[in-house]
């Protein structure tokens, strides 16, 4: 829609208002270039602004291909150097890798026959005609809504984090329902509808295991006190039998 509104807007003007037909030519060339076969990544506004920073370099291209379309072997040479440097140019960034496309073919379109240096003016305004119109489409028809970026991600997520820790100090959080301290649940055999509480789990391990010391300290001294009882039972008869046989 933006695409083919810009395009009419700078085709039908310059061709039968103002009698220019290589400027109508160039100009819905520059929207289609720059809004189709670019693919330029962000919002509305990101795009406009990326189409406006490509607008210079687009017009050198332009130039360099009317000035090279003398013969075939310049045009030729020209186009592996535009390209190789467009090819690694595209490392710089998103915006950049997007725009590369468009830019070879204002080159590509410049450099093609007849050669015309006489009709340079009329290109690089028609050109400049049609990367305003889109740019201006971009932001005014249609916008799209704003993406959120990751920094908003990010803070949505904080915030979020922040609010549930808040209730959950408060005693507002959705815990799960204790199980109580006198019974505590096996937890190799926990239902469903009754989870098991791992603090008292614990807890009657401990106090099961207090409880086994303990009884075993009381059997050892049980017999311990019986083994003192016997011995001193068993004493005065040794010295009878002593005084016996004295």
């Amino acid at each position: 829609m933006r695409v083919t509104v810009a395009a009419a807007a700078g085709f039908y003007p310059a061709l039968y208002a103002f009698d220019r037909p290589v400027a109508a030519i160039y100009a819905p060339f520059a929207a289609v270039a720059f809004g189709v076969l670019s693919p330029l990544p962000g919002s509305g506004r990101e795009r406009a602004r990326a189409v406006l920073y490509a607008l210079p370099p687009a017009a050198a291209l332009t130039a360099l291909g009317t000035a090279l379309a003398v013969a075939t072997a310049p045009a030729v040479a020209g186009m592996l150097v535009v390209g190789f440097v467009l090819t690694f140019a595209s490392a710089c960034g998103p915006r950049v890798a997007g725009a590369a496309p468009g830019l070879q073919l204002f080159y590509i379109l410049a450099c093609f026959p007849p050669y015309a240096p006489g009709t340079l003016p009329q290109r690089l305004a028609g050109l400049a005609a049609g990367a305003l119109l889109l740019a201006a489409a971009e932001l005014r028809l249609l916008p799209e809504p704003t993406a959120p970026h990751h920094a908003d991600h990010v803070a949505h997520a904080l915030r979020e984090a922040a609010a549930t820790a808040r209730a959950l100090a408060r005693g507002h959080g959705d815990d799960p329902p204790a199980v109580s301290p006198s019974r505590p649940c096996d937890p190799l055999a926990v239902s469903p509808s009754r989870p098991c509480d791992p603090l008292a789990v614990v807890a009657s391990t401990q106090a099961s295991s207090a409880a086994g010391r303990g009884g075993r300290r009381r059997s050892t001294s049980a017999r311990v006190s019986l083994a003192s009882r016997t011995s001193s039972r068993a004493q005065p008869g040794q010295d009878g039998q002593t005084d016996v046989r004295g």
